[in-house]
């Protein structure tokens, strides 16, 4: 709640700025993907799939989970006026809580465990801006593609009849679709779904800095 509440007080104050800085530039500025750009970005991804998809062996069960949805940061370079590559970060953190069944003397309890599972992700990823194929004023449509690797550790990995420290580190393909829609010349809100092991689809903004005319 906290992290989709700081979301939307970002987008107002970047909706708010955007305004005298369309002012000041043109609100006709053309918004298609352009060759030698960097456009950095921030968004929060949503529908967690370590949150949801995991087992517990017999003798635990399962509870819910608390924290924070995953952030995702990109910089993406314009090789082309279609054409982008991107570094990608993936930042996610969160707390399985479970319970432990135990047999005592006077019968059968359970006791509450926790599990902190965090997953710091990088990669890279080649993006295709269909800007000249869907021609909307304003919208930067895209596909991407491309590959990160996620170290990701668990401090209380139910093992057995136990808890253990275990750390994972997995290579995953990443396949995603999504567009930027500019508020400005500059700054676009931001949102793409598809597959990379953390969530169905996320949403943030991004700002771009184009290449200076010779």
């Amino acid at each position: 709640m906290k992290t989709c509440l700081t979301l939307l007080l970002s987008v107002f104050a970047i909706t708010v700025w955007a305004q005298h800085d369309t002012t000041s530039k043109g609100a006709g500025t053309q918004a298609y993907y352009e060759k030698g750009s960097i456009t950095p970005s921030i968004s929060f991804g949503f529908i967690d799939a370590y949150r949801t998809n995991y087992s517990l062996p017999a003798g635990f069960i399962k509870n819910n989970t608390s924290g924070f949805v995953p952030i995702y940061f990109k910089a993406e370079y314009g090789l082309t006026r279609n054409i982008g590559l991107a570094a990608t970060l993936c930042y996610d953190a969160f707390i399985y809580n479970f319970s432990q069944q135990y047999a005592g003397n006077n019968g059968p309890f359970l006791r509450n465990r926790t599990n902190a599972f965090r997953s710091f992700s990088g990669g890279v990823a080649a993006y295709y801006h269909l800007g000249n194929v869907i021609k909307v004023k304003r919208l930067d449509p895209f596909v991407g593609i491309g590959l990160s690797i996620n170290n990701i550790r668990h401090n209380g990995y139910p093992q057995g009849d136990s808890l253990a420290i275990r750390n994972d580190r997995t290579t995953d393909l990443t396949l995603k679709v999504g567009a930027r829609y500019y508020i400005s010349h500059k700054f676009s809100l931001y949102g793409d779904a598809g597959y990379d092991n953390h969530t169905i689809f996320s949403l943030g903004f991004s700002c771009r800095f184009l290449p200076r005319k010779k």
